[in-house]
């Protein structure tokens, strides 16, 4: 592959493919979202082809984007189908998202079979997390599976870091329909709230976030299937549990405004949970310089940086009123630098296949 030609860029969700293309400037050709029936990969990557197909884009290579690379998968790789059946054997680690990434793939392949495909893996960007920030409080024997912290979100992570000059002592607070917080020193990850899975750290739209362990067995011995459990702190608990449903964070500010009873409360434990994980890592990086909005809710949601911000005033967190954002939205002057940063997954992707392409 040359340095020219068009890259696409897929990034599989639970309900929507999304995808990107761009040229060999970085410039964004082409942004496309379909729909993603969860038994129709397939067909929504045809879809897909066929938008590509017409706006007569000329394509050299695609990207993947893959949430959970496991212990062995710490940068990007070409896809073969040696590198799909170890994604296959990982599929425990991440149940709910590497089977799509694996049919995305598929489809992929078998509709640009001339074409090199990568993996672009989420959790590589965290492998150079230190020991003691990846190995959780388990027996050697369970640490020998794979059971660690891997930590996610680590494409954005990496566009964060590229978009930001001299980010020093910084946490990058990615609130979306998953949310993490990640402390950075000098742009290398030191420490990161999710763990074995997306499901643990920060509550999300309808994961718990951390969870004592116990009160999981409490209803394994009362009945409730390893499924059951499954889809209920993945996909009926954080605010979603809180609220009786409601997982959209624009709808639970408007209800809290309205005064309903439910998301009040919600919005004070999803924001003491994003605060409290923020100024923990203060402690390990030896202050703050730089704190990082990104994701749907944090480009979006000025209540929620507002109060997110308002915990953390006495570390010199402060808000410039006036500043909605991307860019900067503290006033000059503020002991530590807040800026909104706009999510791009697709762009470091885009990248990743150039690099490892060129050789």
């Amino acid at each position: 592959m040359t340095a020219g030609g068009a890259v696409l860029a897929l990034n599989p969700g639970s309900r929507s493919l999304k995808a990107a293309v761009h040229d060999a400037a970085g410039r964004r050709v082409l942004d496309v979202h379909v729909p993603r029936p969860p038994d129709d990969v397939a067909g929504a990557v045809a879809e897909l082809a066929g938008r590509v197909d017409d706006a007569g884009v000329e394509l050299v290579a695609v990207a993947h984007r893959v949430v959970h690379g496991g212990p062995r998968h710490t940068a990007p790789e070409r896809v073969d189908d040696g590198l799909v059946a170890s994604l296959r054997e990982l599929v425990p680690f991440a149940p709910l998202h590497l089977p799509g990434a694996i049919a995305a793939i598929a489809a992929a392949r078998e509709r640009w079979p001339a074409l090199p495909h990568v993996a672009c893996f989420d959790t590589a960007f965290h492998a150079v997390l230190p020991e003691a920030a990846t190995r959780l409080p388990l027996p050697e024997e369970v640490a020998r599976l794979g059971v660690r912290r891997y930590g996610f979100h680590g494409l954005n992570l990496e566009h964060v870091v590229d978009t930001v000059p001299d980010l020093g002592r910084a946490v990058v607070a990615h609130l979306g329909g998953g949310c993490s917080v990640t402390a950075l020193d000098g742009g290398r990850p030191v420490a990161t709230s999710m763990s074995f899975s997306p499901t643990g750290g920060v509550l999300s739209a309808t994961r718990t976030g951390d969870l004592d362990p116990d009160a999981v067995l409490f209803l394994g011995e009362h009945g409730w299937s390893i499924p059951e459990l499954r889809d209920l702190v993945n996909h009926r608990s954080g605010i979603a549990g809180l609220t009786g449903g409601v997982t959209d964070m624009q709808d639970v500010e408007a209800r809290a405004a309205a005064g309903d009873d439910d998301c009040p409360l919600a919005l004070e434990v999803f924001t003491r949970s994003v605060a409290t994980t923020v100024a923990g890592y203060t402690a390990l990086l030896g202050g703050l310089d730089t704190l990082v909005f990104t994701g749907g809710i944090g480009e979006h949601s000025a209540g929620v940086r507002s109060a997110v911000a308002g915990m953390l005033a006495h570390l010199g967190v402060a808000l410039d009123p006036a500043a909605a954002g991307p860019g900067p939205i503290s006033p000059a002057g503020a002991g530590v630098r807040v800026l909104v940063v706009t999510a791009d997954e697709e762009i470091v992707m885009d990248r990743q296949v150039r690099r490892l392409l060129r050789g």
